[in-house]
């Protein structure tokens, strides 16, 4: 299956390490608020409008905390080895 996409033996357990990796980081690292609006965002594609309403948050809100969010996802990256320290 990994040959149909390209990737070789390495490259797929490569794959299965960074998404485990960000799994955990999103289960463990984050507040149950900001895995709350990161996965309704950037997983679920919900309306950021749409999220407001249901968090009763204002835009200002809802964007500082999925940045925190990302902030924290990167930090746990960087700290296993799949990203890079520059931004």
């Amino acid at each position: 299956m990994p040959a149909l996409f390209g990737f070789s033996a390495e490259r797929e357990a490569e794959w299965r390490e960074l998404l485990e990796v960000f799994r955990h980081a999103v289960e463990h690292e984050l507040t149950d608020r900001q895995r709350r609006v990161f996965k309704a965002i950037v997983l679920d594609g919900v309306p950021l409008d749409s999220l407001c309403i249901e968090l009763d948050a204002n835009h200002n809100a809802a964007y500082k905390t999925l940045f925190d969010a990302r902030r924290k996802l990167r930090t746990a990256l960087v700290a296993k080895g799949h990203l890079r320290e520059d931004r």
